[in-house]
């Protein structure tokens, strides 16, 4: 039964493979072009899935995230001014809300080969692997500092409309408390608090359309995160 989904995956990605520069796989003899993209399609549907069915466990799917991000940045410099990547993730959400997957055994059996891939995939390309409590930490950390350097720009600046820059404070404070909980042996995050505290500090003539981007691009990543994270925006205290 299972095998008709990975037939169903592979057929919605066959197309894509002819969006491939030939000069991908003359400058990389080790690596198929066509290989890549349906690999890279089945670990787009296999997270997607996981996004749905809430499977692995929570170390995994940090993982998984990890391993998705460095995969598009490696892959992005290969398929350079091709919407490739944007076109197999879209294809890959909507085959995981096919009714074939029921979120059970097989699902996860799926979610978990599809993992794999891109732990092979991605050191393949990069070299890297994913040491738990470090590889992710860093990635969070990362990604957090840049919502705490747009909280504080929107707070001097307000380019936001006042419900999503309520959104862009809840979810930072909610993003920096959580990391404090999912990385107890280092609760360290005094580069975030920094990062939105130089933010605030800045002159209001600093203001213009490179810090309305940021703010932006901040709440985006916000809510991206807040999903990730699995957390709930939580009204603001009268």
């Amino acid at each position: 039964m299972f095998k008709k989904y990975l037939v169903l995956i592979c057929a919605s990605f066959s197309v894509i493979t002819s969006l491939l520069s030939a000069s991908y796989a003359e400058q990389n003899q080790q690596l198929d072009s066509n290989e890549v993209i349906t690999e890279y399609g089945k670990i787009a549907t296999g997270l997607a899935l996981e996004e749905r069915c809430l499977l692995l466990s929570s170390v995994e799917t940090r993982e998984y995230y990890w391993h998705q991000y460095l995969l598009d940045f490696s892959l992005s410099k290969i398929f350079t001014g091709s919407p490739v990547l944007t076109m197999i993730r879209g294809t890959a959400h909507q085959t995981s809300k096919d009714e074939r997957f029921k979120c059970d055994q097989e699902s996860l059996d799926f979610i978990q080969s599809s993992l794999q891939k891109a732990r092979d995939l991605n050191f393949k390309l990069t070299g890297k692997a994913f040491e738990e409590n470090v590889s992710d930490q860093a990635f969070d950390e990362q990604r957090i500092t840049i919502i705490a350097a747009a909280t504080g720009t929107n707070a001097v600046c307000e380019h936001l409309l006042p419900e999503y820059a309520e959104q862009l404070r809840v979810g930072y404070e909610a993003l920096t408390d959580a990391m404090k909980i999912r990385y107890p042996e280092n609760p360290d995050t005094s580069r975030i608090k920094a990062s939105y505290t130089e933010a605030a500090n800045q002159e209001k003539t600093s203001c213009n359309e490179q810090t309305n981007q940021q703010a932006l691009q901040g709440w985006q990543l916000t809510r991206l995160l807040m999903q990730q994270f699995r957390l709930a925006f939580a009204t603001k205290k009268p």
